[in-house]
């Protein structure tokens, strides 16, 4: 869902310049998206049908500037296949919160709950993903000398 929804609130001047990827850290390839998942993102104007999933590889940290977990595991998986990697991923409820409890447990995955559930997980990654889009327009435009 993470995907989707950063892809969709991305502004039209950063689609370009931006590459969105998600990549699980216990994922199997290939698999689709959670029905619940669809219909969550579906009811929002986003299309997750044709999503498949991939499992997270060292390459693909390299290769990335920015890379957000969900979860703490998740962040510990990407240290544990690139420690050097950092300064450059971060829990996703990490900006702009608060410091405490909640800013460092990040936001669990849905799978096997129920559809509100989904749609709940939608809104905090999506209101968290909000938090993330001027430091991703920083970056862009550091890269290309903007800044």
């Amino acid at each position: 869902m993470a995907e989707g929804i950063l892809r969709s609130i991305l502004p039209a001047d950063l689609t370009g310049q931006v590459v969105v990827v998600s990549a699980g850290t216990a994922a199997h390839d290939g698999m689709p998206a959670t029905a619940y998942a669809v219909q969550a993102t579906a009811a929002r104007g986003i299309d997750l049908k044709g999503h498949r999933s991939q499992e997270l590889t060292a390459a693909m940290v390299r290769e990335s500037d920015l890379i957000l977990g969900m979860e703490p595991g998740h962040v510990e998986r990407v240290l544990e296949l690139v420690p050097d990697a950092a300064e450059r991923t971060h829990l996703i409820t990490a900006q702009g919160a608060e410091a405490g409890r909640s800013a460092q447990k990040g936001i669990a995955d849905p799978i096997g709950g129920a559809l509100d559930e989904y749609d709940d997980t939608f809104n905090k990654i999506r209101s968290h993903l909000l938090r993330w889009l001027p430091l991703i327009r920083d970056a862009v435009e550091r890269s290309e000398g903007v800044r």
